[in-house]
């Protein structure tokens, strides 16, 4: 009797235990509590932890607030023993990191493989730049999670490229997209409209060569003679004109539109102006997807001036850029500034790889402000007394007038008052040291 009932009380033990066993503990946080304290407290690596609980550390961390403590087997830390069966492309895709960052972070090649047994480092960027994570718990389902964030299914599906019915592991880092950047394809418009691309110089006009467009037809519009305006550029009558190629036409009286055809994926030159590097990219693919190729070059000539370390430029300030180029084809691009590090309070926008400061090569910059303010959800700043406006993707729009000039404290317009006049400063050495702030 005696046995049995010892027996029977083992049994309900192991049964609690086991119910136990995959439940997720939850911890309050207290006066006194830090994130690493209560990290060091449960044994699990603070960055892990702070992941896991969708935190960063700039997070707030306040009395009475709930935290997830994973348990053991749900966090691989930021060190990882590879499994039998990891492959570099397994190991990435569970952990929400590029396969190139996996392979950057460990020394390895590009056809380097992963050894079992051995520890290796998980990088904490996350794949294509995301700014926000989240790890799979138990009972997580992907309706669940979308519901969480405020996006859709198909949204977190794509941007994790799974299926709407594969079974999620405990511990995997789904990348979760912002809601308002889920819709990443891009639609120009169709039809044709008149586009301005000249402007008006001693003795003529200096015209910006369009798409479609040909000698004769630059010609028969500034009612000048093709002969004449190639005499003037030194080319032949049957050179072809290539997009974006500057052309004077002597004795045009002035700026004449052209009836441009529906806009089409062009190439984009662009400069950074601290050191003159160029690249000539197309920003979209033809289905209307952000170029992956273009978007990792241009993000690394915009970088940081005095740094290596580079982010990828968010998908939506690739579509604004694109925004920019269509509206003004053919011109040249220059980059002031775009990713930089560690920016806090109002140039956060930086950090997450969501803001550039530029110019448009023969374009004023008020012209190019009032364009970008007209943008959907984005941010827009006038610098009167420098070199570049400012663009950022924002949830909410947002624009402003700082009458500052470079290396000085902001001195914003307030809304309702009169702005004194001003010229924009036009600087044709290096930009004094890239706005103060790179």
């Amino acid at each position: 009797m005696r046995y049995s009932l010892l027996l029977a009380l083992c049994l309900s033990l192991v049964s609690v235990s086991l119910a136990n066993a995959g439940a997720n503990r939850t911890y309050v946080i207290k006066k006194g509590d830090t994130p690493g304290a209560v990290a060091k407290r449960f044994h699990v690596p603070l960055d892990e932890f702070l992941r896991y609980n969708n935190l960063s550390k700039s997070s707030s961390f306040r009395v009475g607030d709930k935290l997830q403590i994973p348990n053991k087997g749900e966090v691989t830390g930021s060190k990882y023993v590879v499994k039998p069966g990891d492959s570099v492309a397994k190991v990435s895709d569970f952990h929400g990191v590029s396969q190139n960052d996996l392979r950057a972070a460990n020394g390895m090649g590009k056809n380097g493989k992963l050894r079992e047994g051995k520890e290796i480092v998980i990088p904490m960027v996350l794949r294509g730049g995301a700014s926000r994570s989240h790890v799979v718990r138990k009972g997580d389902t992907l309706a669940s999670i979308a519901k969480k964030y405020g996006i859709k299914v198909k949204h977190l599906t794509a941007a994790n490229k799974i299926g709407k019915k594969q079974r999620l592991k405990i511990g995997r880092t789904l990348i979760v997209p912002d809601e308002e950047d889920a819709p990443d394809t891009y639609r120009p418009k169709k039809s044709s409209k008149l586009v301005k691309s000249g402007t008006k110089i001693p003795g003529g006009v200096m015209h910006t060569v369009q798409p479609g467009q040909s000698l004769w037809m630059i010609a028969r519009a500034y009612n000048v003679k093709g002969v004449k305006i190639s005499k003037r550029n030194g080319i032949s009558t049957d050179t072809p004109l290539s997009i974006g190629k500057k052309l004077i036409i002597p004795g045009a009286k002035e700026v004449v539109p052209f009836r441009v055809k529906g806009f089409t994926i062009q190439p984009v030159r662009f400069v950074r102006v601290w050191n003159s590097e160029t690249i000539t990219v197309r920003l979209m693919t033809r289905s209307g997807k952000v170029n992956q190729n273009s978007r990792r070059r241009l993000s690394k000539l915009s970088g940081p001036r005095r740094s290596r370390r580079s982010k990828l430029l968010h998908p939506r300030i690739i579509h604004m850029i694109q925004r920019v180029a269509e509206r003004w084809p053919g011109k040249t691009i220059e980059i002031v500034s775009a990713y930089r590090p560690g920016q806090k309070g109002t140039e956060s926008q930086h950090s997450n790889g969501r803001a550039v400061d530029f110019r448009v090569l023969g374009i004023s910059n008020k012209e190019l402000f009032d364009f970008c303010a007209e943008l959907p959800k984005s941010g827009c700043g006038y610098y009167p007394n420098s070199v570049f406006i400012h663009m950022d993707a924002r949830k909410k729009s947002a624009i402003w007038t700082d009458l500052s000039a470079p290396g000085e404290p902001a001195k914003y317009v307030k809304k309702g008052a009169k702005k004194p006049a001003q010229t924009e400063i036009q600087i044709d050495t290096e930009i004094q040291t890239e706005t103060q702030t790179n």
